[in-house]
């Protein structure tokens, strides 16, 4: 008798050479992003160090729609290369990675004005590169991967690429904290009791020599990745013509026109007052670096933790009941900040995990509509349309509510309560936010049940899994 040959789902992951080289790519690129990419605590740091304003702080956080918009640049520049991924992608990384070297000698050898400009646009066209080889990148592993393996290997790499990152951060957050003289309670003052460092390491110049290190630290595993980009094999893509024509015909399509209103109002309302999260943590209530990076960890965690169980939700009731609950949790989570305080920011590690839960349902439900209300085979035009409208829409609201702040006095009246400027950005958001249901409401997905109906069947669920635990006759 011959065996039955073993299911592909079952099939032994064995990586090639150039697979490898992918995940120690990916490795690298991680250690990149969580120091010197987009929503990093240190860009963060590093701009205030500097002097950073509302407006400067409305162009940093662009960052996250700008890679979401320049997307759009990757098939439009594929033809200047021959319509070589490999090409593109390497070029598009070793610029993005190389324009972070000059912000060492920023910290170093400017002026606080004059640094301060300078490494913003270095730090945007670092962001511009990174989104033109994104889509190209996601195309290329597709070809280099087989799909029967795809699933497995890409989630392998992310997993390994989240757990470094967050230990290279957590450890860099560190170092920064101990290069600066003060901090002797809470977290920083346990690592100072623990390697023995009564003061800063470099005394009272220590933090630029902390960021020089760190932002050096970047750049040279950033190239270290585009090194490797060099080792893994050419895909060349399909020659398509790509044109606004097929950008916007995804538009005639009445179904999805509305989702991608929607979608265009909710990176709105989510993306404004975003570009002072950060610098509320580190500013106002007074944390570390080292608990801003426990803050993201927590973030993350929840995020992978809670995404099954929003993969299940989707799967039974739809895609825009379980939406409509995702819209109501980040009203709260934004709501909450207009009352939290230094004396009272232990709220924010609750926030962390509801904060987490929600975007990593946010993520997974958005992929899943698009594909949901978008055909098979013109599918790439409808997320290159998401793709700008999503970031050209949140790049408005970031720099728009950077330049709102700066018009406001530190204070605000608002009702006889002097309300922090900040928080004021946090209140229209939550209104923002809130205001969502009107655009998702224009949304129809077949098979969706109404909100009202999951809510009721989530309840039952939750009363009989309570029920579990109820002592029975006896006990």
């Amino acid at each position: 008798m011959t065996s039955k040959p073993a299911s592909p789902a079952f099939a032994k992951l064995r990586p090639r050479p150039d697979m490898r080289a992918s995940v120690c790519e990916g490795l690298f690129g991680q250690m990149f992003l969580n120091l010197a990419g987009a929503w990093s605590a240190f860009v963060t740091a590093l701009a205030l160090s500097l002097g950073a304003g509302s407006r400067s702080f409305g162009l940093i956080f662009a960052a996250g729609p700008v890679v979401a918009f320049s997307q759009a640049l990757g098939p439009v520049l594929l033809p200047l290369f021959g319509g070589s991924r490999r090409r593109l992608v390497v070029a598009a990384s070793a610029g993005a990675r190389g324009i972070i070297f000059l912000i060492p000698a920023v910290v170093l050898w400017l002026e606080p004005d004059a640094a301060l400009a300078l490494f913003i646009a270095c730090f945007l066209a670092s962001q511009v590169l990174t989104g033109a080889m994104m889509s190209v990148w996601t195309s290329w592993i597709g070809a280099i991967v087989p799909e029967r393996i795809r699933g497995r290997f890409l989630g392998k790499r992310t997993q390994l690429m989240m757990a470094l990152g967050l230990v290279v951060a957590f450890a860099a957050s560190v170092f920064k904290d101990l290069s600066v003289p003060g901090r002797e309670t809470g977290l920083t003052g346990f690592f100072r009791r623990l390697f023995g460092i009564a003061g800063g390491l470099w005394g009272a110049g220590g933090e630029r020599y902390a960021y020089f290190i760190i932002f050096a630290f970047a750049g040279a595993a950033g190239l270290a990745s585009t090194l490797l980009l060099l080792r893994q094999r050419d895909r060349p893509a399909p020659a398509v013509r790509f044109s606004l024509r097929s950008l916007a015909e995804p538009l005639r399509d009445r179904r999805f026109r509305h989702l991608i209103y929607f979608f265009g109002w909710w990176w709105f309302a989510a993306s404004f007052g975003a570009p002072f999260w950060q610098p509320f943590y580190l500013e106002v209530l007074r944390m570390s670096l080292t608990a801003v990076q426990i803050y993201n960890s927590l973030l993350i965690i929840a995020m992978a933790a809670t995404a099954a169980l929003w993969g299940r939700l989707l799967d039974r009731f739809g895609n825009k009941p379980v939406f409509r609950g995702l819209i109501f949790l980040a009203t709260a989570n934004s709501f909450v900040y207009v009352f939290m305080r230094p004396d009272l920011y232990w709220w924010v590690w609750l926030e962390a995990v509801t904060s987490g839960a929600m975007w990593g349902g946010a993520m997974v439900a958005t992929i899943n509509f698009i594909i949901r209300l978008s055909p098979e085979a013109k599918r790439d035009s409808y997320v290159a349309l998401y793709a700008v409208v999503a970031g050209a829409c949140g790049l408005v609201a970031t720099v728009g509510s950077g330049q709102f702040v700066a018009m406001l006095p530190r204070y605000v009246s608002l009702a006889g309560w002097q309300l922090l400027n900040m928080k004021v950005a946090f209140l229209i958001t939550t209104a923002f936010r809130l205001v969502s249901h009107v655009p998702m409401y224009l949304v129809k997905e077949p098979r969706a049940v109404p909100f009202r109906h999951m809510m009721r069947a989530v309840a039952a669920d939750v009363r009989l899994w309570f029920l579990r635990f109820r002592p029975g006759p006896g006990k």
